[in-house]
């Protein structure tokens, strides 16, 4: 007979406890911190966010990727070997606020003080003949061509799917698709020893204009994954 009694007085407690969560989750207020991670066309990255309602939350980071290939190109330029050495820089600050259309849903803005940097360093590896006179390489110097953005605090803007804080877990995952713009490209050159004239190339002056007048030319696409973990 207790047995008849227990089973009712057990599944009463029950669900009286999803009812409290439940009621207890809904009243919850949407102020909460949580630290994130993030891999993205931006590199990898660390975050904090913090939900101001449960529909806006401000979010502050940093991603970084950079690479330096040790073995560089060789390639002949008028029977003249030179190595190139091409370098990349991407990543930044950055800082956001996130609107939630859905629980699962949201768009997000803010600003990058982006570090993008892609350039080549040329070299040459053998003697060079100018004129009658046999220049050695490190007579010849270095050129390095880069390519900087014009503006490096970029606005961006994007759209996500999941969620930066989770409401009412301690994980989130978001996916976001997103780009910001810093302004148009800029060529730069910049050489050493007999290659130093080359600094104030006209050609490069022309590049320069001509990407100047592309009004896309500053977009960078990003791609993100991130996993956060809440805080309180």
């Amino acid at each position: 007979m207790k047995k008849w009694i227990f089973l009712p007085v057990l599944m009463l407690m029950f669900g009286t406890t999803l009812l409290t969560a439940q009621i207890t989750n809904d009243k919850k207020p949407g102020i909460g911190v949580a630290i994130g991670a993030s891999a993205s066309t931006n590199g990898l990255g660390v975050n904090v966010t913090a939900a101001l309602t449960r529909s806006i939350a401000v979010r502050v980071g940093y991603e970084a990727f950079s690479k330096s290939f040790s073995e560089p190109y060789v390639y002949d330029i008028e029977d003249i070997e030179f190595n190139i050495t091409p370098d990349i820089k991407v990543g930044g600050i950055t800082a956001n606020v996130d609107f939630y259309l859905l629980k699962g849903l949201y768009l997000t803005g803010g600003v990058v003080q982006t570090r993008f940097a892609a350039g080549a360093t040329l070299e040459p590896t053998e003697p060079m003949m100018i004129g009658e006179i046999e220049y050695q390489p490190e007579d010849i110097g270095e050129l390095t061509v880069s390519l900087l953005p014009e503006r490096s605090l970029a606005p961006y803007a994007g759209i996500g799917f999941g969620r930066t804080i989770s409401r009412d877990k301690k994980l989130a995952f978001n996916f976001e698709m997103g780009a910001y713009h810093m302004g148009s490209y800029v060529v730069d050159m910049q050489g050493t020893a007999l290659l130093q004239g080359n600094s104030d190339n006209e050609s490069v002056q022309r590049i320069n204009t001509v990407l100047s007048e592309i009004s896309w030319s500053g977009i960078y696409p990003v791609v993100k994954l991130g996993l956060s973990f809440r805080l309180f």
